[in-house]
């Protein structure tokens, strides 16, 4: 009964990280450099933000299976805070991309001088506080959790050596400080970090049914 139930919760947790890291790589790709208003208003952004959110809902689930398995591989009690840390950054992030799909394109239309100001909402006096807040948790949470998988080889050695690679291009590249393409590429990487997760994931639940 253990085995049947440890077997399922890992199988779906190991699609939502798949489908995640997909839309997490693919929505980053296909981000424009900038949000002017036109663009903030279109369709398309809230397609790319919709990805996104998706991509942060498949981490949220996903995580749980990890960590079931990280601690039935003997991972410590450092493995549950940098979850918790890792889980609560993903809610924060995920907050604000509901704004930038749900609020924003409107306000981009009937209050468009809102938007001109404060771009999609990440330069808001509450969100500049709130963002890099969500970003320590995230580089911390993330890389502690990651490393206890890596450790207690609980998951591919190369998942989880390219999803922490992932997290530290991924974490610079939203500090504003350089390119869009580092965010581009860190988010291309955490992504496929996230698939190989969840590759590895998917194997253990075969291996638990038989």
């Amino acid at each position: 009964m253990r085995e049947g139930m440890l077997a399922f919760i890992y199988r779906w947790s190991a699609v939502v990280l798949v489908v995640g890291g997909v839309c997490l790589a693919a929505s980053y790709l296909l981000h424009p450099d900038s949000a002017p208003t036109e663009t903030v208003a279109s369709g398309f952004w809230q397609v790319i933000h919709t990805g996104f959110l998706i991509s942060l809902l498949g981490g949220i689930f996903g995580l749980g299976g990890l960590l079931a398995h990280g601690l039935d591989r003997g991972a410590g009690k450092a493995s549950v805070f940098g979850y918790a840390m890792g889980v609560v950054s993903l809610v924060l992030i995920a907050g604000l991309d509901y704004a930038e799909i749900f609020i924003f394109p409107t306000l981009a239309v009937e209050f468009p001088a809102v938007v001109e100001k404060y771009g999609a909402g990440e330069s808001m006096p509450s969100v500049a506080f709130a963002f890099p807040l969500a970003g320590l948790l995230f580089f911390l949470g993330f890389l502690t959790f990651l490393s206890q998988l890596h450790a207690t080889e609980s998951v591919g050695r190369s998942s989880s050596i390219i999803s922490m690679v992932g997290v530290v291009v991924f974490t610079v590249g939203l500090s504003g400080f350089v390119p869009m393409i580092v965010v581009k590429v860190g988010a291309s990487l955490f992504g496929l970090g996230l698939v190989l997760l969840g590759a590895s994931l998917w194997t253990v639940s075969r291996e638990t049914t038989l």
